[in-house]
């Protein structure tokens, strides 16, 4: 492998793929980002034996370029590097090729993050050592440097990592799923799957390999691929993954998992049962005086949304809002004539949604702010049934990711009902 020169991106991959190289190579070169960062970071980056800049100059030298996620393949940086051939590796592969033990990559459009943490649980339970990393917040980088050497490190991996991958082979690959999504930057579905495919396309025939049947792009790999439908699940009732998404999710991950020592879903069912799904995630959130309150921020598109509310019997009070992601509206339609939730919308795109569902549903309100939609739930819900924040949108309108704005759904719905508790109180 050629030596590591320059990196894309001054983030937390980044400064993560820039220690790394110092470390491993001694590497000396910049972190080119257009956004300076801030005085910790560059001291962190000087400290290794990199430094800043926000401009490429007109000669890179021949060395890899680490690209971290944030890069889409349309930035004018990366034309100019694929222009004058300078060889490209994410931040994602340049990680992987450093950690010792049995790697698990899982990618899909919804629930991912889940699946990643309950594949660490089960394999934990099973007296394993495990890392975990990638898109769920920690570098592959990083743990490179920090723990280079486990059983298993199971990766979570998103489109925008898998763009510049070439020849990834993870010991186990899983799609969980490919709905519509992040089409801002892949522009089609075809080059969205295309993406997700990428995860499969090194691997070799002693590599496992799980990902749907139905699949909007042909997927190209050598590796052995494991079929969900011979996996054996325990009923799980009373929990998610009783039915629907959920078990799906479920089923895929036991599939890709088969073969290691020690990890069932019957065997280890009261490791499933007890998992607590990561926050924002379909979490049933205790707010005193509230009923039952599902916050699932992490809801940024219909698909995501639909499988929400098919899971949540009774007269549902759906929130929904934001900056919609051009999908199909009316895919919508048919749950919202059959369940008849009653809808609040927020943001940027609350308009366009209630001109195309006011007539699917017998109460459709549209308003400006989340604060103004959670004030007409106050009015019109009974504390008996569910509400549930599910936006089915991209926050970047009014807030600067899901996260923030799960903890201001939160806030807010806490503020309303201990307000109007006390108008109620003697």
């Amino acid at each position: 492998m050629k030596e590591i020169t320059h990196i894309l991106g001054a983030g937390r991959s980044g400064i993560a793929a820039a220690k790394l190289a110092a470390l491993i190579e001694n590497g000396i070169g910049y972190v080119f980002s257009e956004k300076r960062p801030d005085e910790l970071q560059l001291e962190e980056l000087r400290r290794v034996g990199y430094d800043w800049s926000d401009r490429l100059p007109e000669r890179l030298g021949d060395g890899l370029v680490v690209v971290s996620p944030g890069f889409a393949l349309d930035h004018p940086w990366i034309r100019k590097l694929d222009a004058h051939n300078i060889p490209l590796i994410s931040e994602l592969q340049w990680g992987m090729d450093w950690l010792e033990g049995e790697v698990i990559a899982i990618t899909g459009s919804l629930g991912k993050t889940s699946m990643v943490l309950l594949a660490a649980a089960l394999l934990e339970d099973a007296a394993y050592g495990v890392t975990v990393s990638g898109n769920i917040g920690t570098p592959v980088c990083e743990i490179a440097i920090t723990c280079p050497k486990a059983d298993f490190h199971v990766v979570e991996v998103s489109s925008f990592q898998l763009e510049q991958v070439c020849q990834l082979m993870p010991d186990r690959a899983l799609c969980l799923n490919v709905v519509p999504n992040h089409l801002d930057r892949h522009r089609t579905m075809e080059a969205y799957a295309g993406a997700k495919a990428r995860l499969f396309e090194g691997m070799t025939d002693n590599q496992i390999a799980v990902w749907p049947e139905a699949f909007p792009v042909n997927v190209t790999t050598h590796a052995r691929r494991m079929d969900p439908r011979d996996v054996r699940l325990p009923d799980l009732e009373g929990t998610r993954f009783a039915s629907g998404p959920w078990r799906e999710n479920l089923r895929m991950l036991m599939a890709v998992l088969q073969g290691v020592d020690g990890v069932d879903a019957c065997e280890q069912e009261l490791v499933i049962r007890d998992f607590q799904f990561p926050e924002h995630r379909m979490q049933e959130v205790h707010i005193p005086g509230a009923g039952r309150v599902i916050d699932d921020s992490k809801s940024t598109c219909l698909t995501a949304t639909k499988a929400a509310l098919a899971s949540i019997p009774g007269r549902v009070h759906l929130v929904m809002g934001g900056v919609e992601k051009g999908e199909d509206l009316h895919q919508l339609d048919a749950l919202f004539a059959e369940r008849n939730p009653r809808v609040y919308l927020f943001g940027a795109s609350a308009k366009k949604m209630g001109a195309v569902w006011k007539d699917s549903v017998d109460v459709c309100l549209s308003f400006d702010t989340l604060e103004q939609a959670l004030s007409a739930v106050r009015v019109r819900r009974d504390r008996e049934e569910p509400l549930l924040f599910s936006p089915g949108c991209a926050s970047f309108d009014q807030y600067s990711g899901y996260t923030e704005r799960g903890h201001d759904f939160r806030r807010r719905v806490a503020h309303l009902y201990a307000t109007t508790s006390k108008i109620a109180s003697p």
